[in-house]
């Protein structure tokens, strides 16, 4: 059982310049307010918070923030008064109670809240890492005596400490809370395999245990003999890292498995004249032991040189020869200064260890300008100061109103990758990222202006997924643009919500400028009056009425080339309207050079009309091979043949407009159906899919195929196949789905 006396002692011995009275105080304090207090476990509030800070003590926290694990439950009880905790014990300290309060309001467990849950979490830490520490150190004592709690409530908080808890330490690196958090939720969620691999791990350990500690003193032997000052110690896995290694490797047994024990060589950390850590005594004990036993090809890395990115520091070797019992076995060994050491305990944390850090963390505090001077003195405050801004950043992105979720997601928990610019500067971004989310990172303009990327002096295609190390190099043109279908491979919410912006930016001013001036010479050379302010010429287009948004849309589409202006004034003029600038006259007519070319068609059906008059001879263009499914428009060539063209054809947007004369299908007795495919993508939502069926089904249109629906990410792709009887019933339908709420994209698929 906890007692303050034993805490105090622990403390003092840790710190003996710590002030004990006040310690006493706070102790007093909450005594005082808990008494009588139980937690649905039985554990008294007294207990819980003593734990807590005895959980807390290998951290070797300061004064305020042992007293505010003293003071963390009072939030729970009648008696809470942040201002009355401020006027005894500092605004220090009532700052952390508040925080954590914060993080335990949310008690309801479903994804929203937890969410939110994970999102005051990361303010707080972006403020103050000792707020993270608390809630790692109070999660842990919560999951130590959760015993007596029903099965439901049990598992329950075993999921939320395995998905959010765990996660959380192991970015930040400390490894002894990550382990311990993974076991006692593995327990509760999986309590036959933890069983039964708790017992091979009790069977390895009995048949291996004197060779683990005869190895270990042979290599402080050999250790010593080479006047080599070191600590040599071992590590067994946790239960539940030795499970994810089966699950990975397909194997059922921890025999199985050659890195169950590792040996731990500790030597003195050292600094080089400059005051920077000195590595290079690691690596002559590295070949040092790799002269005396044989090293295993492929099983060496080196993550001092290259560090994984919550920071972990080590060299990490297997040798043959060196396990008593069996020399063939395989023995890892993993070499680090004390400093590294500390670190790969306890990560982020490590850093409390040092009073230089708590020292310039107090001018951090004090004076943000302190960032560019006396907290970059030191190495631990460097690391907290990449912490702080990287976490900041993550603060600017959830205040910006960015999807939570799959920031979340995507950046914070997932594993992580090193890549470097030209200069040398360490980039970290989520694993599978490609060269895209490395431009992006470094500035929004290196990204948009992206025209082709090298990685190591190779040039590598925009998608290719970068790895850790590797340099990555970014070429650029001023004239460049992003393209839209970027967005489906990079990886970070930045790059994308970045690319997306793009093109909710474009200059559509100047498209409706340029759409404008297009007609406006079309309707000059027709000798019609010029558009008004209120574009009413386009009032009813194509036998629907137009609202003033959707005309300024369709000059902006004339304007960006989507659309040609020559058949969309035929259109809302009318065919009575509108003679063509070089109409076909009988004699002109004598004149076409093509021979008529029959056409297959429908029974019932009438012939083809150019500018109103069958008969005209015509061939179809072979650029955009038009079906009667399409809105067609002729096109008189210099030798007066005619060709026929679909409306939309990319080829007429450069041609001379004058030329272009009106061509129509003949009638039909019944409307003819023809299938038509469809690609979309969207944001998936739940009832998308009913909406979409609705908006096809009211527009008369038939769902032959609503096809496979592929996942990327958030984003759902899906290809349909539409019946439809015109091409404009489906450029209609086409527009009414861009209107459905989460749909990124809707277009006409060539496949």
């Amino acid at each position: 059982m906890a007692t303050f006396a034993k805490l105090k002692e622990r403390v003092q011995e840790m710190n003996p310049g710590c002030d004990a009275k006040r310690l006493e105080e706070a102790f007093v304090y909450a005594k005082k307010r808990f008494d009588g207090l139980y937690h649905s476990s039985g554990e008294t509030y007294v207990q819980h918070v003593l734990l807590v800070a005895m959980n807390l003590l290998d951290f070797h926290p300061d004064d305020n923030m042992i007293i505010a694990a003293l003071l963390h439950s009072l939030p729970n009880t009648n008696s809470y008064d942040p201002t009355n905790i401020e006027k005894h014990f500092g605004s220090d300290v009532a700052d952390l109670v508040v925080a954590m309060e914060r993080l335990n309001i949310v008690k309801k467990v479903d994804q929203k809240t937890e969410l939110e849950n994970l999102r005051k979490m990361f303010l707080a830490m972006a403020k103050d890492i000792r707020v993270v520490l608390l809630l790692l150190a109070d999660r842990l004592q919560t999951m130590s005596a959760l015993e007596s709690e029903p099965a439901s409530v049990r598992k329950t908080q075993a999921q939320k400490t395995m998905s959010i808890y765990a996660p959380i330490a192991a970015r930040l690196g400390i490894y002894t809370y990550k382990g311990l958090l993974e076991d006692l939720s593995f327990k509760i969620l999986s309590p036959r395999q933890y069983e039964n691999l708790l017992a091979q791990l009790k069977d390895y350990q009995f048949k291996r245990g004197r060779s683990m500690e005869e190895t270990k003193k042979e290599l402080d032997d050999f250790l010593k003999a080479n006047n080599i000052s070191a600590v040599v110690d071992g590590r067994i896995k946790n239960v539940y890292s030795i499970y994810k290694k089966l699950k990975i490797k397909n194997h059922t047994t921890i025999s199985d498995i050659h890195d169950i024990f590792a040996i731990r060589v500790i030597l003195p950390t050292k600094r080089s004249p400059r005051g920077e850590e000195a590595v290079d005594h690691l690596y002559a004990v590295l070949g040092l032991i790799h002269s005396k036993w044989r090293p295993i090809p492929n099983r060496f890395k080196d993550y001092v040189a290259m560090p994984k990115p919550n920071g972990y520091k080590s060299l990490h070797t297997a040798v043959l020869g060196l396990s008593i019992d069996s020399p063939n076995q395989s023995t890892e060994i993993q070499i680090r200064s004390q400093k590294m050491h500390e670190e790969a305990e306890y990560g982020v944390a490590s850093h409390w260890l040092y009073e230089d850090m708590k020292k310039a963390l107090n001018r951090y505090h004090t004076d943000r300008n302190a960032r560019h001077g006396v907290i970059l003195e030191t190495e631990p405050a460097r690391n907290y100061l990449q912490w702080i801004e990287a976490l900041s950043s993550v603060q600017k992105e959830l205040q910006e109103g960015k999807d939570f979720s799959e920031s979340m997601g995507l950046d914070v928990f997932s594993d992580r990758i090193f890549v470097l610019t030209p200069q040398g500067q360490v980039k970290d971004l989520p694993l599978g990222s490609t060269p895209l989310d490395f431009a992006y990172s470094v500035h929004t303009d290196l990204g948009n202006r992206c025209v082709h990327a090298r990685v190591n002096g190779v040039v590598v295609p925009l998608n290719y997924e970068l790895k850790n190390g590797e340099v990555v190099e970014i070429e650029t043109n001023a004239k460049a643009n992003p393209k839209l279908h970027w967005v489906s491979f990079v990886k970070t919410v930045s790059a994308k919500n970045k690319i997306r912006a793009f093109f909710r930016g474009l200059d559509k001013d100047r498209s409706f400028r340029d759409g404008r001036e297009l007609i406006n010479k079309h309707l000059l050379k027709l000798k019609k009056p010029l558009l008004d302010d209120d574009l009413s010429l386009f009032r009813f287009y194509n036998g629907k009425r137009l609202s003033y948004k959707e005309r300024v849309g369709l000059i902006e589409e004339i304007g960006n080339g989507s659309v040609l202006p020559a058949p969309v004034v035929r259109k809302a003029l009318g065919q009575a309207e509108v003679r063509p600038v070089e109409a076909l006259s009988a004699d002109e007519t004598s004149k076409v050079l093509l021979p008529k070319i029959q056409q297959k068609r429908r029974a019932g059906d009438s012939a083809l009309t150019i500018s109103g008059e069958t008969g005209v001879p015509y061939r179809f263009a072979s650029c955009c091979k038009p079906t009667d499914a399409d809105a067609i428009v002729a096109y008189v060539t210099r030798g007066h043949a005619v060709t026929v063209h679909k409306e939309s054809c990319k080829v007429l947007r450069q041609a001379d407009q004058s030329r272009l004369i009106d061509a129509n299908w003949g009638g039909h007795v019944d409307y003819h159906r023809f299938p038509v495919k469809v690609r979309l993508t969207a944001q998936d939502r739940i009832g998308l899919i009913r909406d979409i069926a609705d908006v096809i089904s009211s527009a008369n249109i038939n769902i032959l195929d609503f096809g496979k629906e592929q996942r990327l990410e958030r984003e759902i792709e899906r290809e349909m196949i539409l019946e439809v009887i015109s091409q404009d019933q489906f450029q209609d339908v086409l527009q009414k789905l861009r209107r459905v709420r989460n749909i990124v994209g809707v277009q006409q698929s060539e496949s």
